[in-house]
């Protein structure tokens, strides 16, 4: 089965770009002389970056994420080591720790192996988790903590993450001219170019996503997400209770509780929310790596931790939720096996509202919803009032679905 993951469909093309076009366009920098690889392996991913970022000298940072294990080895010049110091010790404390004058070790001890063991020098720090003996708390810990630790070792600050997103939005203009050109050639085409409308609606996919993203990182709300935002079925009761397995309103409510109380939003205000690999930004705000790690620490906290990208959006009494998993034909699968779906139906509509999910409009009894809430919570979905999963003989989509367009998740089905 051929998967489109569509973020944005082509209807709202036209809102992105006109948020992307109010961002001014910077001169050309000179390009950092960096190097970034990625490769997978059966089941190992890795990733390699290196280069001279800024004043100091060379770094190279790589990870190797697989079933068994996770490590992190990288080298940096020695001005990068206070930052990292102070990370670590803030995150891992003393209690597992020796030091030798610049030289620290955090070692834990499991009843045969070794769980994990991190070392630090002045310009290089190992990092080594064993996945088999650890719990899935500290394996969601230690890939966050590699997340920001890359952000630390490669130097990157406030200015050069604005310029990096400026650069962004000039190639994301260039893209979004292209992106129309090609939606027109997709209206006119014939159904039977099923295979080159995959390619092209991949294609597309792709340049939203990336149009999408810059949007969100600096703090805009794209048109559509303001239309789906104005629709009554996405009114969020703040007095929700949470007896039927939906988790998210404990997660927003300490989620809004922590942002204004550090200062990063204002009571009442409207909120963009964007939770990431690489960061979080609230209201085109990036965190720096201390706030950053807290809140990776709330997610885990209120049992979210595992579900990695998350964008949150809140208007008044409204709010949208974007997130789901890797693949959709996994989630069918799931949701098949527990009994939840029959795919061999020709077609189903159901509204995972989070306080009831409605079936072909037939509202199911509160023991079903719960049913469903915590099954879509074990695979990474996140129930919100106005959230839909439909499915017909063509496709299977996720997400917020008006006026023939989704905002979410789309999956062909030939």
């Amino acid at each position: 089965m051929k998967t489109l993951k569509n973020i944005l469909k082509v209807a709202i093309l036209a809102g992105v770009t006109t948020a992307i076009a109010q961002t001014k366009p910077p001169k050309p920098p000179a390009p950092p002389s960096n190097t970034t690889s990625s490769s997978t392996s059966s089941n190992t991913s890795v990733i390699t970056q290196s280069g001279n970022y800024g004043k100091g000298g060379n770094t190279s940072f790589s990870v190797s994420n697989s079933n068994n294990e996770y490590r992190v080895k990288s080298r940096y010049p020695d001005n990068r080591y206070p930052a990292v110091k102070d990370f670590l010790m803030a995150e891992m404390g003393t209690k597992h720790m020796q030091a030798n004058g610049k030289s620290i070790a955090w070692s834990l001890e499991g009843d045969d192996d070794t769980v994990y063991e991190i070392e630090l020098s002045e310009s290089k720090l190992n990092i080594e988790l064993d996945k088999t003996i650890a719990s899935p708390d500290m394996i969601a810990k230690f890939e966050d903590m590699g997340n920001i630790l890359r952000t630390l070792i490669s130097g990157g600050n406030e200015r050069q993450e604005i310029q990096r997103l400026e650069r962004d939005a000039d190639r994301a203009r260039r893209d979004a001219e292209r992106m129309q050109r090609e939606a027109e050639r997709l209206r006119a085409m014939s159904v039977r170019d099923a295979e080159r409308l995959s390619r092209e609606a991949s294609l597309l996919e792709r340049e939203a996503e990336k149009l999408s993203r810059v949007s969100k990182r600096s703090g805009g709300i794209d048109g559509y997400v303001r239309d789906v935002l104005r629709e009554p079925s996405t009114k969020y009761d703040m007095n929700t209770s949470s007896n039927n397995g939906w988790k998210w309103p404990a997660m927003q409510n300490a989620l809004i509780t922590e942002l204004v109380k550090n200062g990063l939003v204002s009571e009442g205000e409207d909120i963009v929310f964007v939770k990431e690999d690489n960061g979080i930004y609230v209201n085109g705000e990036k965190m720096g790596p201390a706030m950053w790690s807290k809140y990776n620490n709330l997610f885990r906290k209120y049992d979210f931790g595992r579900i990695g990208d998350i964008s949150f959006y809140k208007q008044g009494n409204h709010i949208v939720v974007l997130d789901g998993p890797d693949d959709l034909e996994d989630l069918l699968e799931e949701l098949e096996d527990e009994g939840l779906i029959e795919i061999t139906k020709s077609k189903f509509v159901i509204q995972i509202n989070g306080t009831s999910v409605v079936e072909n409009g037939k509202k199911l009894s509160e023991a079903e919803t719960k049913r469903w809430n915590t099954v879509l919570h074990k695979e990474g979905v996140i129930p919100a009032p106005g959230k839909t999963i439909v499915m017909d003989k063509n496709s299977f989509s996720l997400g917020y679905s008006f006026d023939k367009s989704t905002l979410g998740i789309w999956m062909s089905r030939d």
